[in-house]
């Protein structure tokens, strides 16, 4: 007789289990603790085997008719239903490890030998800010070039064409390490050079006049701060350098 949800609410966990059979090789286990578990019995290969369908009532009735039918559907085409499930969950582990986020991290830490601290940061915030919310979770040999293409425009249509530019040129390793590694076998940003405009450069006032050359070398030197700062301000004209890489 097959179960309804008032016979499953009905029942009482009693000191041995109980076994509830709904039909179609699909039955529910209830333990003396009183947890109720549904179990698929089936033969394949002259063997007997009874993988669980999941946790009532997490799985009611009607989701576990409908799991005990998609297994007997591949039984029906000569598939071992418990060993798909197996294969099924090996997959999801393999591309949680080789998801774009997973591997574009393995190449952060490889790079994070032989980069300046502030520039992996820099790097880590562009993936973690713009990449990893829409492909960290893909599968890294699944990305496509219009799915990165279509990343990069998020970006630039926020008016950060530079960090689109950015992420572009540091997408495009990440897919030769896993290249290397062997988790996939193209690199699908290496066709968008060029999908994003140029970025505008935005040139800063100078100083070209003499007079104020010297005005400002005067003020330099009658600075009154840090003498740290006094000595980078007397060794900047000197160096011609950017401020950020006197140091």
């Amino acid at each position: 007789m097959a179960l309804t949800d008032v016979t499953i609410h009905n029942t009482k966990p009693g000191e041995k289990q109980q076994k509830l059979y709904d039909g179609g090789g699909l039955l529910l286990l209830v333990t003396p603790t009183g947890s109720k578990r549904w179990i698929f019995k089936y033969r394949f290969a002259g063997k007997e085997k009874s993988p669980a369908l999941g946790v009532y009532p997490d799985v009611p009735l009607a989701d576990a008719r409908k799991r005990r039918d998609d297994a007997r559907e591949k039984l029906a085409a000569h598939i071992d239903p418990g060993e798909a499930k197996k294969a099924g969950k090996r997959a999801a582990r393999l591309a949680a490890a080789n998801s774009f986020e997973a591997v574009a991290l393995a190449w952060m830490e490889e790079r994070g030998q032989s980069v300046e601290s502030g520039q992996y940061e820099k790097t880590l915030a562009r993936f973690r800010n713009d990449a990893f919310p829409w492909l960290g979770k893909r599968p890294i040999a699944e990305i496509d070039t219009p799915e990165i293409l279509a990343v990069l425009k998020r970006v630039d249509s926020r008016g950060a064409r530079f960090t689109a530019h950015r992420l572009r040129s540091e997408t495009s390793p990440v897919l030769r390490f896993a290249i290397k590694e062997g988790y996939c076998k193209t690199d699908p940003a290496r066709d968008l050079v060029g999908a994003i405009p140029p970025a505008q450069t935005t040139h800063f006032a100078s100083i070209t006049e003499p007079a104020k050359v010297a005005e400002m070398l005067r003020a330099f030197d009658a600075f009154s701060g840090t003498f740290p700062v006094l000595c980078a301000l007397r060794l900047a004209p000197m160096l011609f350098v950017r401020p950020g890489e006197l140091r």
